[in-house]
């Protein structure tokens, strides 16, 4: 089994609108409950029947309803040509499964209404007027319920099957994930793991499409790449108790892993860098049967991949940025420079945090020499942002960082860090004496021994603050 389901290619999208295909999934999303303030009537058995009554409305609906034929026959296209199980006792993963067909449906949808969309010239004459907007573009009200939806796929599919120590416990984000953290069955069929790879599987597929992509990631890319992390990396057991199909292949365990790193490529990578950092540091995780709250750690395997992995984050362009911004994006300052950087850049443990790890050497690079060479000049840059507070953030940042690598690795911080900052005083040393006519009107001159006095004061500070 490699991916849970590829694109298909029915002549049905066509006609199939864009509406027809969110009101199911508003249909699958409505409100449950009896009304009654019975005690019998709790918020686990409310979940249960409501699920289990929408799922009845849909195929009612697919039945009965000429109006519906048509989303039927792309739903049952690309149900024949998935290799997930979709049905199951466990009612939970039953809702789930429908709701990723109809993902799947909104997103072929999606690729064949702009696939098929010419737009017309625009009319010189009346330039104001706004150009035609692609079929497949999503509404406010629309991106809402998709964004519902995406929520229930999360919760339901990704986050009960996240071994503890991976990702942030369900159980303590809010009540509701509390409660589907108590219905969730996972000794049903199928196997929790498969049920794992396919909802992270299948919210991949759909977010081929940018604008569902963007939808997904933004909210839930944590919880997608926990769900890697663990589908790919995690340690198996060596004793095999289950069937042979509840087990990942391990063609299917590569998958997992390529698109980890796919993922990580394409996000923007603050954000990764961020989510690696809590995936690493262990959330903490509330016992069910006692009532202190115990924190539970990363697991080995989990730390040091995500140690792995922001090691590379870091050694690519820019890499030294993405991580600064991360780690004060993701530490209650907003967005660089946004209303809280004063609060920020004033705290300087994180700064010397941010220091630490910039200057330690990761384990995947070639040598010492090479790592610094490569991030040094990008610390220098953090000198030259022009935004005021993003400015303050980044230099007080980027001053650590060079008396860190100063006070570790002495001759390495002369060499690619303090040998660039002095390059203009060493120019001038060399520079030609220059005509007075020529002089800059303003211009302080000093001989050549002041300058060198000023080279040495440099380096004899440098050196006291190791």
């Amino acid at each position: 089994m490699a991916t849970p389901v590829e694109a298909v290619g029915s002549g049905a999208l066509e006609t199939c609108s864009l509406d027809q295909i969110l009101e199911a999934l508003k249909l699958l999303l409505s409100p449950g409950g009896s009304g009654s303030s019975s005690l019998q009537n709790t918020k686990h058995n409310v979940l249960l029947a409501t699920l289990k009554s929408n799922l009845s409305a849909l195929e009612d609906k697919f039945l009965k309803d000429a109006q519906w034929k048509k989303l039927k026959l792309i739903r049952d296209e690309i149900a024949e040509e998935a290799e997930w199980p979709q049905n199951s006792v466990d009612i939970t993963w039953s809702f789930t499964s429908q709701t990723l067909l109809l993902l799947l449906c909104l997103k072929e949808t999606m690729i064949r209404l702009a696939a098929d969309f010419h737009p017309g010239k625009p009319n010189p004459r009346t330039p104001e007027v706004a150009p035609a907007l692609s079929p497949d573009t999503l509404s406010i009200s629309q991106q809402k319920t998709v964004q519902s939806v995406l929520q229930f796929v999360v919760t339901l599919g990704v986050c009960p099957y996240l071994v503890p120590g991976v990702g942030v416990p369900l159980r303590s984000r809010t009540e509701f994930g509390a409660v589907v953290h108590d219905v969730v069955w996972p000794d049903a069929a199928p196997h929790a793991t498969r049920r794992l790879y396919t909802s992270c599987m299948v919210l991949l597929n759909v977010a081929r499409h940018a604008s569902l992509g963007s939808l997904i990631f933004c909210r839930h890319f944590g919880d997608i790449a926990a769900g890697l992390c663990q589908l790919g990396f995690c340690p198996t057991k060596r004793k095999p108790p289950t069937p042979v199909e509840e087990v990942l292949t391990e063609e299917e365990r590569t998958l997992a892993r390529g698109a980890l790193r796919d993922l990580l490529d394409q996000v923007y990578q603050p954000l990764a860098v961020r989510e690696l950092l809590i995936l690493q540091g262990g959330p903490p995780q509330s016992c069910t049967d006692v009532k202190t709250h115990l924190r539970c750690q990363a697991p080995a395997w989990l730390r040091c991949l995500c140690g792995q992995l922001l090691s590379e984050r870091l050694m690519r362009p820019s890499g030294v940025q993405a991580v600064v911004r991360g780690i004060l994006e993701g530490a209650g300052a907003g967005a660089a420079g946004g209303s809280d950087a004063e609060a920020t850049a004033a705290d300087w443990k994180k700064c010397d945090l941010i220091a630490k790890i910039l200057a330690s050497c990761p384990q995947q690079s070639l040598s010492p020499e090479s790592y610094y060479k490569d991030i040094c000049p990008q610390i220098l840059d953090l000198f030259h942002f022009q935004d005021k507070l993003t400015a303050r953030q980044f230099q007080r940042v980027a001053t650590t960082t060079f008396i860190t690598i100063s006070r570790e690795h002495p001759q390495l911080a002369a060499k690619y860090l303090l040998q660039p900052v002095l390059a203009p005083l060493h120019r001038c040393l060399n520079t030609t004496e220059i005509p007075e006519s020529d002089m800059v009107p303003g211009a302080i001159l000093v001989t050549e021994e002041e300058l060198n006095r000023c080279v040495e004061d440099v380096f004899k500070v440098s050196n006291s603050s190791q």
